[in-house]
């Protein structure tokens, strides 16, 4: 028997984002695309979810399966920022603009496939426009406003081909058994992404993603025996997105 799953789809667009790599220091770079928490938190944006409550932790429990893709090539650029320091936020002790360089994602685009059981009240939020708190690439000065593309039944791949399949999504290192390599594509990794977020300032495990710079697709054979879940769905139009 055939199981298919309903995936809302919507696209992420902004003039810069900054996902901050949170072991650089001097220069505070970022990651190509946001990372999972990031999308979590996002979405936890729409629906008015505070992760200090009794529901926010529930749901960061809960199972979400999202898959990303690039919509444009990653660009960046490294800009030197006034920044002030922490005395001026808890309003303690003297405070101090501080020349920071960060580097942004310039013109980013996105599109995002979210399967979970938030998936109709975010399908009708984003659907409106509407969300509960603002939304953002990575920091809170990178603004973006989730677009609805569509909701969609898409079916799963149980058992996941043997063969290398073509992916649109960016794949975790963690989950493929093999990549195969095309002539005049450029393969890049994003190392050392936080997986989950168990609330404050507290992530448990991280994971490299692998993906093509230009947002084409990479050919995977999947794991048989994968660390963490994951599904292969294909949607409508034939394309296979990995959500994990």
């Amino acid at each position: 028997m055939t199981d298919y799953l309903k995936v809302l789809i919507f696209s992420l667009r902004g003039k810069t984002a900054h996902f901050r790599q949170p072991d650089t220091i001097i220069t505070q770079a970022t990651y190509p695309f946001p990372p999972r928490p990031t999308l979590h938190g996002l979405l936890a944006s729409v629906l008015g979810i505070n992760f200090s409550t009794r529901e926010g932790k529930a749901f960061l429990n809960d199972r979400h399966f999202i898959g990303l893709s690039l919509l444009s090539p990653v660009r960046t650029v490294c800009v030197q920022m006034s920044l002030l320091g922490k005395g001026f936020v808890s309003g303690e002790g003297d405070f101090f603009n501080r020349p920071t360089v960060v580097e942004m994602v310039v013109d980013p685009r996105y599109r995002v496939y979210y399967a979970g059981k938030w998936v109709e009240e975010l399908s009708e939020k984003i659907r409106a426009n509407k969300s509960v708190y603002h939304t953002y690439l990575g920091s809170a000065y990178c603004l973006t406003f989730p677009e609805y593309e569509d909701t969609v039944e898409a079916r799963v791949l149980q058992p996941v081909p043997e063969d290398p399949i073509p992916v649109h999504t960016v794949v975790p290192r963690e989950l493929t058994a093999h990549i195969a390599l095309e002539a005049g594509a450029a393969y890049a990794a994003a190392r050392a992404m936080p997986y989950q977020h168990c609330g404050g300032r507290i992530f448990e495990r991280t994971v490299t993603v692998l993906y093509e710079e230009k947002g084409e697709t990479l050919k995977v054979r999947f794991k048989e025996k994968p660390p963490f879940p994951y599904l292969a769905v294909e949607l409508p139009g034939g394309e296979v997105a990995c959500l994990w």
